[in-house]
């Protein structure tokens, strides 16, 4: 992926009719909710009557940012000079915005035009100060026109609210004071300064030509200077020999934006590391910074999402068909779909119905996580160049093996990964262990291997710290893993998803090949089939057979079926165990799920045989179970699998079990179990 290049080609081809050198600077406002309306309005500075009032403009479109050039804040410690602010913002309109603009027309070669006439009359009238130095003016609230000709009124300010006659009042509610609206449905969201003249003619200042000129030379948007004597310079964005070729217009670009990940003036990208001469390494000609400018913009307003609780650009590429903007956005909200969706089936179904899927193998994926405090962004992960067929390979592989999982698990999809391995996060709810989840996302869209113990760590994880937080009063970390759901006794619907998505998970990654070894078996029987169970109980038998297929479909291997069925008995205690009223599950406890070693299995098996015995629980279907675990292994042997692995496995058994009547579930055991075996039903996985 050559970003710049990108970048740069999107904001080329996204050029509407009304398109022009200011557009890629113009910002768009925070919508509203639906329940609510919003409007602009006008802070009007009126020379003749000497006074300042709000007035109500008209309701907010999409397009008053464009026709009152809304461009937001200045950006860091740059004059504050743009004209038309969102409301929030009024800090700046009522002190340093005109007597800014007014140095800013001194500094480009405007001191004497129309707008800077204009300013120095409203200084003139008392409505405004100006001052020589930067964010030193103020416009003058003594001449709000609600307050004027009261002295007993004072009118003080600070930066979020305004206090006047001992009353604080916040922005939007000073506007409403000047429009008298109680409504608080209607939202006052952009102010627009106008000023009207002694004529009686009003202008409206952030559309002046003067303004707009400024803003233009300011932010380098002129024409591309004519090629001198000297040859020029080479850019490196399109790569050709021209005048203007600065590594100056990086310092344009938005400090949160897409540009600044790779546009820097750093030592590290100075030639020899002597941090200068950047002129040399990263500069671009006018043409190209423009270019990229507009990319910046429709890349952020149309191409960012949020990928497991992280921000990322999820930008689309084509390999070797024509640049098409159109299919681009398209086959972007595709992919962000896959992401927020439970159901990879269904993504599958939607997505050959929305794209021309011919079109699809023709283009690649750029996915490029990041965070930003509004003044720098670092970058958490980048993945690069993934062909949009593997990712659809990805998510159609895990269709398959969720629809193979039949009632066990009804929904997964790649962005589910995020909902089974822990991320812990901070006071400031920075999610901390993010990498894990992001590496696994570039391991298999990427091919990279994974190792097989580590996808079992994380099981074992999520099984340790979900469980912890699940037995406090209030969950109050790792709450990726949509903790609250089982909040109040539905821990083992927390464990079932758990383990069956990393079923899920594990045999995906086994069948695209980049496991560092097998977990199950795939090319082989996984184990040695015994004859049918032939019990005298029917139920039994289909229990038992169910299991087994269960194991097949799998591929366990011996190891694993044997701890399987451990599993399955231990969750037959813990039913027993509920019924006695022990709500908290105590065979659960026995279960170290940071991972146990063969003794501690034996040990475990043991204390299991003892409690099914002591709550008479030794009944046929248990016998059978006993019998098939003998079969697959006796834990008594020295090594079995990995400590971790061991956990897993008897969870899976654990699981399987879950929301299941058993052959020989007792009526009081029934009457316990009928909410969760019905909840099982309808069991879904939470987003939360």
């Amino acid at each position: 992926m050559n970003l710049p290049q990108l970048t740069a080609c999107i904001g080329d081809s996204l050029k509407n009719a009304n398109h022009n050198l200011l557009t890629s600077l113009i910002k768009r406002l925070k919508k509203v909710k639906e329940t609510e309306t919003a409007y602009s309005v006008f802070l009007i500075f009126d020379l003749e009557a000497r006074e300042i009032r709000f007035c109500l403009n008209k309701e907010l479109s999409e397009s008053c940012v464009d026709k009152y050039f809304y461009f937001g804040n200045n950006s860091a410690a740059s004059s504050q000079y743009y004209l038309a602010r969102e409301t929030k913002s009024l800090n700046y309109l009522l002190t340093s915005v005109l007597s800014d603009l007014y140095s800013m027309l001194g500094k480009y070669n405007m001191p004497i035009g129309e707008l800077a006439s204009i300013i120095k009359r409203m200084e003139s009238s008392g409505l405004i100060q100006l001052a020589p130095k930067k964010g030193d003016g103020r416009v003058n609230l003594g001449e709000f026109s609600i307050v004027k000709g009261n002295d007993k009124l004072n009118v003080a300010f600070d930066n979020k609210a305004l206090t006047i006659d001992g009353h604080n009042y916040g922005f939007e509610a000073v506007i409403r004071l000047f429009i008298n609206d109680d409504n608080k449905k209607n939202r006052y969201v952009l102010v627009i300064p106008v000023v009207k003249l002694e004529n009686g003619e009003e202008i409206i200042l952030s559309t002046h030509p003067e303004y707009l000129e400024l803003v233009r030379q300011a932010n380098n948007l002129g024409d591309e200077p004519q090629t001198g004597k000297d040859g020029g310079r080479v850019c490196y964005v399109c790569g050709s020999k021209k005048s203007g070729v600065s590594s100056d217009y990086s310092a344009k670009f938005s400090r949160s934006g897409i540009n600044k990940i790779f546009t820097t003036t750093t030592i590290n990208t100075s030639p020899y590391l002597q941090n200068n001469n950047y002129d040399q390494i990263y500069s671009m000609c006018t043409s190209c910074y423009q270019k990229i400018l507009h990319g910046e913009k429709i890349i952020t307003e149309q191409f960012r999402s949020r990928i497991a609780g992280e921000d990322v650009f999820i930008i689309p590429e084509g390999l070797t068909a024509s640049f098409n903007y159109n299919f681009l956005f398209r086959l972007k909200n595709g992919v962000d779909l896959a992401f927020n969706t439970n159901i990879a089936n269904k993504w599958l179904d939607d997505l050959e119905g929305a794209l021309d899927f011919d079109q699809v193998q023709l283009y690649s994926l750029n996915f490029l996580f990041y965070r930003t405090d509004g003044n720098s962004v670092s970058i958490l992960e980048t993945i690069e160049d993934v062909p949009t067929l593997r990712f659809v390979k990805v998510m159609r592989i895990l269709a398959e093996k969720t629809f193979d999982m039949e009632h066990q698990l009804r929904e997964f999809s790649i962005g589910q990964i995020y909902r089974i391995i822990p991320v812990r996060t901070n006071k400031k709810g920075e999610q901390l262990d993010i990498g894990n989840v992001l590496s696994l996302y570039k391991a298999l869209l990427l091919g990279e291997q994974i190792r097989s113990a580590a996808l079992i760590n994380y099981a074992a994880d999520a099984l340790d710290k979900g469980m912890r937080q699940l037995s406090k009063d209030k969950a109050d970390n790792y709450q990726n893993m949509g903790l609250r759901y089982y909040a109040g006794g539905r821990e083992d619907f927390f464990i079932k998803r758990i383990i069956m998505s990393y079923l899920v998970l594990i045999e995906t990654c086994q069948q695209l090949n980049i496991l560092d070894k097998p977990v199950f078996d795939f090319n082989g029987e996984g184990a040695n089939h015994l004859d049918k169970i032939n019990t005298a109980s029917e139920k039994v038998n289909s229990s038992i057979e169910a299991m087994e297929k269960f194991l097949d479909d799998r591929k366990f291997d011996k190891e694993a079926r044997a701890l399987f069925y451990l599993g399955v008995l231990i969750n037959r205690v813990a039913i027993a165990q509920l019924e006695k009223e022990h709500k908290k599950k105590p065979v659960l406890k026995k279960i170290q799920f940071q991972g146990m070693k063969s003794k501690e299995v034996y040990r475990l098996y043991l204390d299991v045989l003892e409690k099914l015995q002591q709550y008479d629980r030794f009944s046929l279907f248990a016998e059978a179970v006993l019998n098939r675990l003998h079969y697959y292994g006796s834990f008594n042997h020295t090594e079995m699998l990995g400590e971790r692995e061991n956990v897993f496995f008897i969870m899976s058994g654990y699981a399987y079990l879950v929301g299941t009547k058993t052959p020989d579930i007792t009526k009081g055991e029934e009457d316990i179990m009928a909410d969760s075996i019905e909840e099982s039903d309808h069991n879904e996985t939470p987003i939360s």
